[in-house]
């Protein structure tokens, strides 16, 4: 009788992902570097909105915020994130927010 490797799922999955390319590697840290800057976007834009210092009125930071929420819930999402309800939960993101994801400015 000989000896195989095991084909456990697992083992197959550490094994791909022990097996990645230089690029990959690569693309993979750009990937988490983008997510970490929008992030850092929702943060900064969330900030603004009860910053009584700033000039703007409401609607233009809610507008600012949410624009910043999209464009992470869409980094997420092409990295195979789809579930957004802990993003929202963890960054405490208001409803008024949530509600202009979408909404484009008049020009």
């Amino acid at each position: 009788m000989g000896l195989r490797a095991p084909t456990s799922k697992a083992y197959s999955r550490v094994q791909a992902a022990e097996a990645k390319s230089p690029l990959e590697t690569e693309v993979a840290a750009e990937k988490a570097a983008a997510l970490g800057r929008a992030g850092r976007a929702i943060e900064w834009a969330l900030k603004q909105l009860d910053d009584p210092d700033i000039d703007d009125n409401r609607e233009e930071r809610l507008l600012r915020a949410a624009q910043a929420v999209q464009a992470y819930f869409l980094q997420r999402e092409l990295n195979g994130l789809r579930d957004q309800r802990e993003i929202i939960n963890a960054f405490n993101i208001p409803r008024a927010v949530l509600n202009r994801i979408g909404i484009m400015r008049p020009r």
